[in-house]
């Protein structure tokens, strides 16, 4: 049986921004806006001292990479939806360590001095603004305002070059296209 609370975030989502679509291979992942924004719903109940317990697929983040997308942590007698914008934890999740079951692990405090976001092996953060319908209209008017580039196919290995080497890997890139590199866009 659905959980309620899941079904009425998605019937005002869906009111909200139009149809919305669950990705395949997974129970919790929708595109949202056309593809706008990709978001993540996570249900719990609010247990003992005042906190819930969520379970964060690694394969479900994955597809939250690189995109506009959002965690949408759920509850019951919630007034307003938690919306966590991915990006801002992208690199928390790549420092950490799922557990055995493959999912990293969070809790939500919720405190008369301000809510936080637990997750397991990073750490407390302050999410005490990241409540409400807001956080997801920005979310996805940003994305709908940004113009979608128009890049070359040597721009593009600049850029996951670049951005490879940031992240500290090592890079390879065949010598016939190490020419024709476009260095401007990384800068």
């Amino acid at each position: 049986m659905p959980n309620e609370t899941k079904q009425k975030f998605l019937a005002e989502l869906e009111a909200r921004f139009g149809a919305i679509q669950k990705l395949d291979g997974s129970l919790s992942l929708y595109d949202v806006g056309k593809g706008a924004a990709r978001i993540y719903i996570r249900y719990s109940k609010i247990h003992s001292r005042n906190q819930a317990f969520f379970g964060l697929r690694t394969d479900d983040l994955r597809k939250l990479e690189g995109r506009s997308s959002a965690i949408c942590f759920l509850w019951d007698q919630q007034s307003e939806p938690l919306v966590v914008p991915y990006a801002e934890y992208d690199d928390v999740f790549h420092s950490i360590t799922p557990a055995r079951d493959g999912q990293f692990k969070a809790q939500v405090y919720l405190q008369a001095s301000g809510t936080e976001l637990y997750l397991a092996g990073a750490g407390r953060f302050n999410v005490e603004g990241r409540f409400g319908w807001r956080q997801l209209e920005s979310l996805i008017d940003q994305s709908r305002l940004t113009e979608s580039l128009k890049l070359s196919h040597s721009q593009v290995q600049t850029l996951l070059g670049s951005i490879g080497a940031a992240k500290g890997y090592h890079v390879w890139i065949p010598d016939n296209d190490r020419t024709r590199l476009d260095w401007s866009v990384a800068a």
